[in-house]
């Protein structure tokens, strides 16, 4: 799961039985740039995405895709888990059980 959270209160997230790697990063990044850009084309001005040090956030590839995408960036320090809203959010999926029904999910 990749998600982003804004401090209006909406959350952007994408799910997927593939493990998360710069491909991925770099698809949700140009989608979620394609929704900011739908709802008005001043979020550059007022947002900052904040990663941690994960090797798809920080990879060269990832980095080029971030400034070509012109998406203001910052990176938190390791292991900093409290400054991370998106680990709140995580934490709370974690307590609960979101496949109550136990359908397959694909992965093994």
């Amino acid at each position: 799961m990749i998600t982003a959270l804004d401090t209006e209160g909406r959350i952007y997230f994408s799910l997927s039985h593939a493990n998360t790697n710069s491909q991925m990063m770099l698809l949700f990044l140009s989608r979620l740039c394609r929704v900011l850009d739908s709802d008005g084309w001043g979020w550059r001005d007022n947002t900052v995405i904040l990663l941690d040090g994960a090797k798809y956030h920080t990879s060269k590839e990832a980095r080029d895709a971030l400034a070509y995408l012109q998406i203001p960036t910052i990176f938190s320090g390791p292991y900093s888990y409290d400054g991370a809203p998106c680990e709140l959010l995580f934490g709370h999926l974690k307590k609960t059980d979101i496949n109550a029904s136990r359908l397959s999910t694909g992965k093994k």
